[in-house]
């Protein structure tokens, strides 16, 4: 979110004329129009689609979810420290740099996001919690989309005041890099065995579900309620009696 916040300030913000100081004082953006900033949002918006709906199945089903999610997170943070840099390139080929860090940010989007998902749906001791588990992440993000524009737009006004374009992108890339280590922790991307309680819960709804089992049930409960007394206690004592 906080890419998708900055990238077109970026893109449109006037070349400066601030002397450049290597490696890290320095302004400006692009120059780029208006009508080419939101072709090219458009283009990124397309691609995203195709992406997700080939790119994202071929690269899990050949590398699997959790390796897949490793590479791409850890391919990030080398993303957000790169994009301010694009205004140092000779001018016939920042445009084409553009493209390219909007379709590499697309790329690890539309892959790192549905794999987290799984890996997260993959880590829930029991499907009884999964709803819990998912609430949270779901609040987290939402969160995450509410302060995160904010604290990086407060981040590049503070930069621009000290001839630091670097600093939102860095600190984007600095959390980047912290959630690259933490995928390391994760100890596998096969979800957990199916608990014992969930087996019986399971196999309960299979049987609540046929409408054969339930007919049978209420006609059975409708025949103990019908029946008398006596001949319940007549059946229990017959064994004993034979016996």
């Amino acid at each position: 979110m906080s890419f998708d916040q900055l990238m077109p300030v970026f893109l449109s913000t006037p070349a400066s004329n601030v002397p450049v100081e290597l490696p890290f004082k320095f302004l400006g953006g692009l120059s780029l129009s208006t009508k080419t900033v939101g072709f090219m949002l458009a283009v990124q918006g397309i691609y995203s689609m195709i992406a997700q709906l080939v790119l994202f199945p071929f690269v899990v089903r050949s590398f699997g979810t959790l390796n897949t999610y490793r590479f791409v997170i850890s391919v990030w943070p080398v993303l957000y420290l790169a994009v301010p840099y694009l205004v140092l390139l000779p001018e016939a080929l920042r445009l084409p740099a553009a493209y390219l860090a909007l379709i590499c940010k697309i790329t690890l989007h539309v892959i790192a996001f549905p794999s987290n998902a799984i890996l997260l749906a993959n880590s829930a001791p029991s499907t009884t919690v999964l709803g819990s588990i998912n609430g949270v992440a779901a609040s987290t993000a939402s969160l995450s989309r509410a302060l995160g524009p904010t604290v990086t737009g407060f981040l590049h006004s503070r930069g621009l005041e000290h001839r630091l374009s670097i600093l939102s992108w860095w600190a984007c890339g600095l959390v980047c890099a912290i959630g690259a280590i933490e995928s390391f922790w994760i100890e596998g991307d096969n979800a957990k065995p199916v608990q014992q309680k969930d087996v019986e819960k399971l196999a309960k709804m299979d049987v609540d579900d046929c409408e054969t089992g339930l007919q049978y049930e209420e006609s059975e409960l409708s025949l103990d309620k019908t029946r008398p007394p006596s001949e319940s206690s007549r059946e229990s004592s017959t064994p004993n009696s034979k016996a």
